[in-house]
């Protein structure tokens, strides 16, 4: 098999890889698809060169039996590396903080002792959950200011717990922030652009929370942070 079979070959086992990861119909371009996401962007011209010449190869008609040009080895592997890197990806449940060395309260806890261990700890939040460990609020800095602020309060004492102060860490219709529900089958990928989408709207993404089926419904399994994606791509690129 020469260079050109070869490169066929790796070709298209890239085109499976991709339809069977991003459920792409066999009628539209992988190409296309890849050099649309921001993860594949600065390969934009080498997927499309690549493309050109699987097309030159597969299509046109050979000369003597031969191929009119032989595919690189820096073609084929970059085809190998770029299938690999799709392949083994990381997904949500690979990076994700595990429940049990999440830091979590309940309705029930005191605030002021959570406002302790997040300066000591240098948390940004806190989910709280309940007696079936689901998702049903967050702590954090902008829960504070706003009770302090609505409430007219200068201080908080130690008998306030997270019930008293239950409407200020509802993770729904926060004004700059929000949060979301992953599998752990999720690709970390796919969670970034929840995380784009979300910031094309104005919006921060605080946690992502992993549970069986991405619902508020399921029981908590995980929490995934900014700071976990950015030492995921680390290690994955």
């Amino acid at each position: 098999m020469d260079k050109s079979e070869v490169y066929l070959e790796k070709f298209k086992q890239l085109e499976d890889v991709v339809r069977s990861t991003y459920n792409i119909k066999e009628s539209d371009s992988i190409t296309y698809y890849l050099t649309g996401q921001t993860k594949y962007k600065s390969f934009a011209d080498e997927i499309r060169y690549c493309q050109k010449v699987r097309n030159l190869l597969a299509h046109e008609v050979k000369v003597n039996g031969s191929f009119a040009v032989d595919a690189s080895d820096e073609m084929i592997r970059f085809i190998e590396n770029l299938t690999n890197s799709i392949l083994n990806q990381p997904r949500c449940f690979d990076i994700q903080i595990k429940l049990k060395d999440v830091c979590r309260c309940s309705l029930s806890d005191s605030v002021k002792e959570a406002i302790a261990i997040m300066r000591e700890k240098m948390f940004t939040h806190i989910p709280i959950l309940d007696e079936n460990e689901k998702v049903i609020g967050v702590f954090d800095e902008n829960s504070v200011f706003t009770y302090i602020a609505n409430e007219e309060i200068v201080s908080i004492d130690d008998s306030l717990t997270f019930k008293d102060i239950q409407d200020y860490i509802s993770i729904e219709n926060r004004e700059m922030e929000s949060f979301v529900f992953v599998k752990p089958t999720t690709y970390v990928e796919e969670l970034e652009e929840m995380i784009e989408d979300a910031f094309d709207k104005g919006l921060r993404v605080g946690l992502a929370f992993v549970t069986l089926n991405g619902t508020s419904s399921d029981k908590l399994q995980g929490i995934i942070t900014p700071w976990d994606i950015i030492n995921s791509s680390a290690e994955y690129h």
